[in-house]
């Protein structure tokens, strides 16, 4: 790639996505590219098509698009993704957040803000901390984080440092198997993917941790059977447990929670109409 202007350089990034097959939008891809190399917005982009970049930018460029070229996700190239109207850090230590998820954040803050008091919330399988953080940062309270990755937790850190303003509680751990505490919300976007399913993801995916995406067993559903046993010991009375699944699995997951004791069992949909979220409220005295 040899020097030239924001507008060339734009036009050549985005010719060069779109004649490989890498994205649905190689123009904006092109832009936010453009954006990490130069710090110029979208809108000054417009205004300045004629200016030069220097020759660090240019080589900053070619790098960035040299990788998206080879499927490297857009969010680890920029180093972040907007989740809930927030931009979190991503890299390779987490799973990259999806809209579909932010479903997770609507139905836990609808619950807990009908409860109307301060409450016990613990977000399992944080990765990012985007669910929890999101929660914590609307609600105004803590949210604990869990995960059993430790370098997922540190990027966890970060971000509730930088969208917080300060550390929120963590633990590191298999799921809630290490927490003596009891909460009245558990919210996970835990692992849900079949091997076949981690297996047929495209290129971009693959390179998203697979201890992120592998549920286990022929379902994989085997993570959520255990969360939801682990849950019926860790929520009080009339908690209320929430798990992001693929729209497949739904059937599943609400049987699982039913024989555990789980009572108004009840799934809510994505932006695509598509259900997404499996949740309900244990019953103590039900066992």
């Amino acid at each position: 790639m040899d020097g030239g202007s924001v507008g060339q350089l734009k036009a050549f990034c985005a010719r060069a996505l779109r004649e490989n097959n890498i994205t649905d939008t190689p123009e904006l891809e092109a832009r936010l590219l453009i954006k990490k190399a130069t710090s110029l917005s979208q809108v000054e982009q417009i205004l300045h098509p004629d200016r030069a970049l220097d020759e660090n930018q240019v080589l900053l460029l070619e790098r960035m698009l040299t990788e998206r070229l080879h499927s490297r996700p857009m969010a680890y190239i920029l180093g972040s993704k907007e989740f809930y109207g927030r931009c979190f850090y991503v890299d390779e230590r987490t799973l990259i957040p999806r809209p579909d998820t932010e479903t997770l954040v609507d139905t836990a803050l609808s619950y807990a803000r009908k409860r109307k008091e301060k409450l016990s919330i613990i977000d399992v399988c944080t990765g990012s901390g985007c669910v929890g953080i999101s929660i914590a940062c609307e609600l105004g309270y803590d949210v604990h984080l869990s995960d059993i990755s430790s370098d997922a937790l540190e990027v966890a850190r970060t971000n509730a440092l930088a969208l917080v303003g300060h550390e929120l509680p963590t633990s590191q751990g298999n799921l809630l198997s290490t927490l003596p505490d009891k909460y009245d919300i558990i919210v996970s976007n835990p692992p849900y993917l079949t091997a076949l399913w981690c297996d047929e993801v495209d290129a971009g995916v693959k390179r998203e941790p697979r201890l992120a995406l592998e549920g286990f067993g022929p379902d994989g559903l085997d993570l959520i059977r255990t969360l939801v046993e682990q849950s019926a010991s860790a929520l009080r009375d009339k908690g209320a447990l929430m798990m992001e699944c693929d729209y497949r699995q739904v059937a599943e997951v609400r049987e699982i929670m039913l024989a555990s004791g789980f009572i108004q069992v009840q799934s809510e949909c994505d932006l695509t109409g598509r259900e997404r979220v499996v949740w309900g409220i244990y019953n103590c005295t039900n066992n």
